[in-house]
């Protein structure tokens, strides 16, 4: 006997619940959307392209190594000696502190 719709889309989501899979909602303006659709498709010439739920998971994965190497060459911090990120630090406020200037190495810019 087939499946309503309803009780495939439960069975899909416990099937997701059982993989750790989440859902989340992004907001994105007619911009952001069109430079993901364009990067969908840029990445894989000639082929299929991504879907824009796999290419987001992708960047994410992608940035995630991109972050872990900026950390490894942040060092420490030149003051108290605690290996960056440092959230808190008696020196703060001091040039030489990495939570007053050091993270600048890690702020995101486009």
């Amino acid at each position: 006997m087939a499946k309503s719709p309803a009780e495939r889309k439960a069975a899909q989501r416990a099937r997701q619940a059982a993989n750790s899979m989440t859902k989340l909602e992004l907001h994105l303006d007619q911009q952001e959307l069109a430079m993901l659709d364009h990067d969908c498709v840029a990445r894989r010439p000639g082929r299929q392209p991504y879907d824009r739920a796999e290419l987001v998971a992708l960047m994410i994965r992608k940035y995630h190594a991109e972050l872990q190497e900026q950390l490894q060459v942040a060092g420490q911090c030149a003051k108290c000696g605690d290996v960056a990120p440092v959230n808190s630090c008696p020196c703060s406020g001091d040039s030489a502190c990495w939570v007053t200037n050091g993270w600048k190495s890690l702020k995101l810019s486009v």
